[in-house]
């Protein structure tokens, strides 16, 4: 910017634009290379990136206090899109009072090849899933399991997508209030360079191995959540339906 500035002083322009993109470093620099504004005129802009800040932390609330059941799971899946990809592995935990209390953990039969890229990213072939049943199979075992506990996952809006269409072909509902930690992490947890899973692990001092592996991300999730929990009810809330109006503030 500083030398941009020179050279429109140079050719006698009496007015120059600045746009910044994502920050305003270069406002400083092109503001002391017009001589505080005497050489000339600087017009200063910014491309900004925005945030969509409305997107709730919590879908289809309940009145059940933060000491009820969690359910908090992990998918694996052949590929991005719920409708033409289909589930290989869910991992969850359950969550009462604070402290994990049982374990869900299955490969699922995608009834298709799994494309290299995602073996690469996750591990699992399709000799890991060859026998095992597939989601018509799994999801009413996954049901059972969850029972009428909230549903939590990291960037829950994936995971429940494969869920919901899964449930939708096999002529099941998905009535489930539902918790999605990136939301409550972007609201709650400062000091951190973004919130996807690994660095929240980080930030918290949980363990996570394996990771894009469900039954290993689900339980890095469950510990990630029991922090998030505990700053909630620092900040007096103690009911799942107050979380959305709580972070509105925060």
């Amino acid at each position: 910017a500083k030398n941009l500035v020179k050279r429109a002083i140079q050719w006698g322009h009496k007015a120059i634009a600045i746009t910044d993109h994502g920050d305003v470093q270069a406002f400083p620099e092109a503001y002391h290379a017009a001589d505080w504004g005497k050489a000339i005129k600087v017009l200063y802009g910014v491309e900004c990136y925005l945030v969509n800040d409305s997107a709730n932390a919590v879908v289809n609330p309940s009145d059940k206090d933060l000491n009820s059941e969690f359910v908090v799971f992990d998918i694996e899946t052949t590929g991005l899109s719920p409708v033409t990809e289909a589930i290989t592995e869910i991992g969850a935990v359950k969550i009462k009072d604070g402290q994990i209390v049982d374990s869900f953990n299955t490969f699922v039969n995608p009834l298709k090849p799994i494309p290299q890229k995602i073996v690469e990213l996750t591990g699992i072939t399709d000799a890991m899933v060859e026998d095992a049943q597939p989601i018509s199979v799994v999801l009413p075992q996954f049901y059972e399991f969850i029972g009428d506990a909230t549903l939590v996952a990291h960037n829950a809006g994936f995971d429940t997508s494969f869920i919901k269409n899964a449930a939708k072909e096999n002529g099941m509902e998905f009535n489930f209030c539902y918790v999605d930690t990136l939301e409550l992490s972007r609201s709650l947890v400062n000091g951190v360079k973004n919130y996807k899973l690994d660095t929240l692990t980080k930030h918290f001092n949980v363990k996570l191995e394996n990771h894009h592996r469900a039954c290993d991300d689900a339980a890095a999730t469950a510990q990630v959540f029991l922090k998030l929990i505990d700053i909630l009810k620092e900040k007096e809330v103690n009911k799942i339906c107050d979380i959305n109006n709580a972070l509105e503030g925060a």
